[in-house]
Order: C-alpha cells, then sequence, then structure tokens
C-alpha cells in the first residue's frame, strides 16, 4: 500500500509541474508573434532558453537578444525585420544561440537599420539560413564579438555586407550590391589587435562598390567565393 500511495503521489507531482523534464529544466514550449498586433520583443524577453518563436507579418522593433532563441518565419508567407529606430540595428545578440531561420522562397527579411544583425558578446553566436539581410545603412552584419554562421541566405543592399572581427563561418550565400565590401575581415597586418577567423566556401559576389572580399591580402579560404 505504502507503495503505491507513494506512485500516485509521484504521479499527481509529474502532472503539477508538467512542462519540466526530469532534471528540472523546463521545457521550451512554441511561440507564434504575428506583427504589427503583437510585440516580438516582449515575447523575446518573456520566453524560456531555446524557446522557438514563429513571425508571422513584419515586425518593426529593435530586437535584444540575450539567451539561445530560435527566430523563424512563417513557413507559409515569410516574415520582416525592420526597425523602428533606423540608427540601431535590427536584431542585436549579446548572449545564447540564436537561430534566425526562413525557409526556401519564404524567408526571413531584417531591412532598414544602421546594422542588420550584430553580434557584440563573446559567447553569442548567432545562425543565419535562408535569410535576406538587405538595405541596412552602415552594414548587414557586424561579427564584433562571437561568432555567425551565414548559409543560403542573401546580403545586398547594405554599407558593407558582413563584417567580421572575430569569428565567421559564410557559405553558399549570394552578397551583391553592397556599397562598401561585401565581405570585410580584420587583421593584425591592418593595425588590429586580432586576426578574425573566416571559413566557407561556395559564395556568389559581385557588383560590391568597395570590393567583394576586403583587404584582398587577407587569408581568404580557398574556394571562398564561386
Amino acid at each position: 500500500m505504502r507503495r503505491c500511495s507513494l506512485l500516485a503521489v509521484g504521479a499527481v507531482g509529474l502532472a503539477v509541474v508538467g512542462g519540466w523534464g526530469l532534471g528540472g529544466a523546463q521545457q521550451a514550449q512554441p511561440i507564434t508573434v504575428t506583427c504589427p498586433t503583437q510585440s516580438l520583443q516582449k515575447a523575446i524577453d518573456g520566453a524560456a532558453p531555446n524557446t522557438e518563436i514563429t513571425i508571422k507579418g513584419t515586425c518593426k522593433e529593435n530586437l535584444y537578444i540575450e539567451k539561445s532563441l530560435t527566430l523563424r518565419a512563417d513557413p507559409k508567407e515569410g516574415a520582416t525585420l525592420s526597425p523602428v529606430t533606423p540608427y540601431l540595428p535590427v536584431v542585436a545578440v549579446t548572449n545564447g544561440k540564436v537561430l534566425l531561420l526562413g525557409e526556401p522562397g519564404k524567408p526571413l527579411t531584417i531591412t532598414g537599420g544602421d546594422r542588420g544583425v550584430i553580434t557584440i558578446g563573446k559567447s553569442a553566436e548567432v545562425v543565419l539560413d535562408q535569410v535576406i539581410v538587405k538595405e541596412n545603412v552602415w552594414g548587414g552584419v557586424l561579427v564584433a564579438d562571437g561568432k555567425v554562421i551565414i548559409q543560403n541566405s542573401t546580403i545586398s543592399a547594405n554599407g558593407v555586407g558582413i563584417a567580421v572581427l572575430d569569428r565567421a563561418e559564410i557559405s553558399n550565400n549570394t552578397i551583391t550590391n553592397n556599397r562598401g565590401c561585401g565581405v570585410w575581415a580584420v587583421s593584425k597586418a591592418q593595425g588590429w589587435a586580432v586576426d578574425a577567423q573566416v571559413s566557407g566556401s561556395n559564395n556568389a559576389m559581385s557588383a560590391n562598390a568597395g570590393g567583394d572580399l576586403c583587404p584582398a591580402g587577407f587569408p581568404w579560404p580557398a574556394g571562398f567565393k564561386r
């Protein structure tokens, strides 16, 4: 009888704390945000780490992210992120792993800021896949600190397309028609304190006014530009 009572108590306990794993970690529940009637930043602030947020419509907010999250465009319609304050980044990530995801033909578009995406924390990691980053004044993506993976995306009509001061993997993208360099990376040879780390391959690059790869003497990976 005592054993049965303990099992019953255990079952009730699991029901009460439903949504929590055996190790006590909360299981993140997916969220859908429909802009402009809902606030994506409010959803980000309230979400548990590792939550997947599906975005519908056009969200006009400057987003600040300091936890691991997935932001996914609506797979049927895509979605757009643009800033309410255009002289700030559209998406700034300071901590955690953030996935910015679209679908083929239904991308996540990031546009209209001083920069589209910026990482400003050593522990920040951002992945862009099926994303369009366009028409941001100073640059599309700035890897100030941390790491960025950019794949299957389009970076166009920004200032500098992608600026790397830390670590970046860049593959299978179209990088075109930026007003500055397509991809720019810092190095000690330029007088910086560090050498940026750049890897990747198979990027289609053209018509970047400042040059496709800057500086030309940087040790760009073989096959980085196709």
